[in-house]
């Protein structure tokens, strides 16, 4: 119902890029999809967690309502599997993708309303194309334009309608059983499934339909007899018929997969993740990633010019390096101090008042005049050493004048 699109705020000036999401034209009249829009924006911007693509801003541009969201450079967890056929990922990849989805997933699954109270959110549309991967290995879930949560503007699901990718939506959706966060783990282990083996345990479209209510998919061993076997039982738990038998939270999940991961003789971290993006990502993308990215990587010199004056343009202070630019109300200040005069001391300028006491602001508001200071005994009587020794050396060489004479 909707077109995401890369964009940039024009001008001068730090922009960024972002995703614009726009309601598509066909749907924008219809009052419903504008309530739907609405509701994925307000759903989205209650959660913040760096596992969900954040939203920041829901806006309307005549009819055209429009979102602006996280640019996430990178691809989605469906893209980064295109081919002839599902290319399955390098497992404990796949496991520690499918680990952060569901740190994501929880946050989502816990949000409150200001007042406190559970919103109830359930994502309902968790599968690859709305799990996004960095290039830099962090995981995104995006996309809760179906979300159902407390206090939604849309109408409720009518009887017989199912929202959702038929592939990965559990049984009690399929017979009208009611929903709660657990169909988003059953989705989750159909992610971790077809991520792992390249197949969908229950197929695709209508026909999946009856295999879901039945239970009936090929266990990964079956598949890859290599498959572990610690892992095949998080799927299979995952994906149990009997919600009561599944995980009952994402957190439960993901804290499995990451035990299993501590179990690998190689830790799989973000640096494995964002390695496979870069392998698996398209010339196409990585090209658009790239003119994006570009957008933001430096401060244009006319926004330098702009923002820093003349005087400010000199080397960076080090720790050893002192004061580089003396204020110049300072200078003022010494070199009064330093060379006493009869005349009115000058006002501070309006920018030099902050650097200045209230003190000398007083001081200062008014024409004073400043007496010579007139040398004291005790003055003399420090320099009275050096006159007696200059005195001695004076007769010594007239004595020596006169002898020489005669």
């Amino acid at each position: 119902m909707a077109e995401v699109w890369a964009a940039k705020p024009e001008g001068t000036g730090i922009s960024r890029a972002v995703a614009l999401k726009l309601v598509r034209p066909e749907f924008a009249v219809e009052a419903e999809y504008a309530r739907m829009f609405i509701d994925e924006a307000v759903i989205a911007s209650t959660i913040r967690h760096p596992n969900i693509c954040e939203t920041y801003e829901l806006g309307r541009d005549e009819n055209l309502l429009f979102m602006v969201m996280e640019w996430v450079a990178g691809d989605t967890l469906s893209g980064l599997m295109r081919g002839s056929a599902l290319s399955p990922l390098p497992v404990e990849v796949a496991v520690r993708i499918c680990a952060e989805a569901c740190a994501g997933l929880h946050a989502a699954h816990e949000a409150k309303d200001s007042d406190g109270n559970s919103l109830g959110v359930v994502h309902r549309d968790i599968s690859p194309p709305n799990i996004l991967v960095s290039v830099n290995g962090h995981v995104k879930v995006s996309d809760f334009g179906i979300a159902k949560a407390a206090n939604q503007l849309h109408a409720r699901t009518r009887t017989g309608e199912i929202k959702g990718k038929l592939a990965y939506i559990p049984p009690e959706q399929v017979l009208g059983q009611g929903i709660d966060r657990r169909v988003d783990i059953y989705a989750m282990g159909c992610v971790l499934y077809v991520t792992t083996l390249g197949k969908r345990p229950f197929g695709s479209g209508g026909e999946a339909l009856g295999k879901i209510v039945r239970g009936s998919y090929r266990k990964p061993r079956e598949l890859d007899p290599e498959y572990s076997e610690e892992l095949e039982r998080i799927v299979m738990r995952a994906l149990a018929s009997d919600r009561e038998q599944r995980y009952q939270t994402a957190e439960e999940m993901r804290f499995e997969l990451e035990q299993w991961l501590l179990t690998r003789p190689h830790l799989t971290q973000h640096a494995d993740v964002a390695r496979l993006v870069r392998e698996r990502i398209s010339d196409e993308r990585k090209k658009m990633i790239d003119a994006l990215m570009n957008v933001s990587r430096a401060i244009p010199e006319a926004l330098t010019n702009r923002f820093i004056s003349p005087a400010d343009k000199t080397a960076t202070p080090t720790a050893t390096s002192g004061i580089v630019i003396q204020p110049a109300a300072l200078a003022r200040l010494q070199s009064q101090a330093a060379a006493p005069t009869l005349t009115p001391p000058k006002r501070p300028a309006e920018d030099d008042a902050t650097l200045l006491s209230d003190a000398t602001r007083a001081a200062m508001a008014s024409p004073t005049v400043v007496e010579a200071p007139v040398p004291s005994t005790q003055a003399w009587r420090s320099k009275l050493p050096w006159l007696i020794m200059l005195g001695v050396v004076i007769v010594a060489l007239l004595a020596l004048f006169l002898l020489n004479r005669h």
